[in-house]
């Protein structure tokens, strides 16, 4: 069983998880990025270098990479990839090539932070209120429901690219554009929470939900957490990915508050801080393997110790001119 892991990034140790998993049946892991310096792509079985996915060719590139490398499933790492797969998904799997991406809608719900906020509404879901009309923002703030700082963030964004906080209406009216390109949201003051959720791809159903509290981000991801159990937060998270219904990883950002846990951002995807999970023994991983091997996998939510901490750290590698090679169709 061979993977393509699209967009890998800095996944390094995704990649090993990967690779680890993979090689005792015999599989490889594939990594793809734009970015030849992209450190796991250096980690993977086999790497190519592939066009941005603006690029018209990069799904036909993709289709070629399948056919060389005789892929069995493929996934992404990054929010805008995932509704360029979605997309494809049904034209792809005809020709025998498995897309690991939930449909296009629930991608496109996860990725307009302003449809995730209407959508949670609807299904009684706690959330964090969000306005993408500057009358009703400014409005709010007349009546005392916002008050300063406000968080001001691209209504389709990741990694918490072009994110401000705004103390007054005159820098809020200073970056604000009328193109509804952005969206305001209070600023958060309770402990942030990330929750990690691996949906079966046979079943359907949540077998892993494992959540931490978040210590310390770098560039949307997590850089530090300990993992904590919480019954409430854990009958959330299964109540929004029934009724959401994503498949495979997913990725969730929460708040505690006085009133209980928010649900901030939904990310189809294995998220940064995946790798708290995988070491504490909620292996997605596997159950993907597992997965596509015709078994389905058995719950394991919150089958985990708490107390763990993860750390993030910085590593080196050289990287030899043989390293900068280019995928050609």
């Amino acid at each position: 069983m061979n993977i393509l892991l699209c967009s890998a990034g800095r996944r390094v140790k995704l990649v090993r998880y990967f690779k680890e998993e993979l090689g005792k049946i015999g599989g490889k892991i594939i990594a793809i990025d734009c970015d030849p310096s992209a450190p796991a792509l250096h980690f993977a079985d086999c790497f190519e270098v592939v066009p941005r996915i603006t690029d018209p060719t990069y799904l036909e590139q993709i289709k070629y990479l399948c056919k060389k490398y005789e892929i069995n499933a493929v996934l992404s790492l990054i929010d805008p990839e995932l509704s360029l797969l979605a997309e494809a998904k049904d034209a792809l799997e005809k020709e025998q090539i498995k897309i690991i991406v939930s449909n296009k809608d629930v991608v496109e719900i996860c990725f307009d932070k302003h449809r995730t906020y209407k959508f949670l509404l609807q299904h009684q879901l706690p959330a964090i209120p969000t306005y993408l009309n500057l009358n009703e923002i400014e409005a709010a703030i007349y009546n005392n429901i916002l008050q300063f700082p406000l968080i001001l963030k691209p209504r389709m964004g990741s990694a918490s690219i072009g994110i401000a906080i705004i103390h007054s209406m005159a820098e809020l009216q200073a970056l604000w554009k009328d193109d509804g390109s952005l969206i305001v949201q209070p600023f958060m003051e309770g402990l942030e929470y990330g929750v990690d959720c691996y949906v079966d791809l046979i079943n359907f159903q949540p077998v892993n939900i494992f959540s931490k509290k978040k210590i310390r981000m770098r560039a949307g991801e997590t850089d530090k957490s300990v993992a904590i159990s919480d019954d409430s937060l854990f009958l959330l998270i299964d109540k929004l990915v029934k009724v959401l219904g994503p498949i495979g990883p997913i990725d969730i950002d929460c708040f505690k508050t006085k009133k209980g846990f928010v649900i901030s951002e939904i990310n189809p995807r294995f998220g940064g801080g995946y790798p708290h999970a995988h070491e504490a023994g909620q292996n997605f991983v596997r159950n993907l393997i597992r997965n596509l091997e015709g078994i389905s996998n058995k719950t394991e939510i919150g089958n985990y110790s708490e107390g763990s901490t993860m750390i993030k750290f910085d590593d080196v590698i050289l990287l030899n001119s043989h390293s900068f090679k280019k995928v050609k169709v």
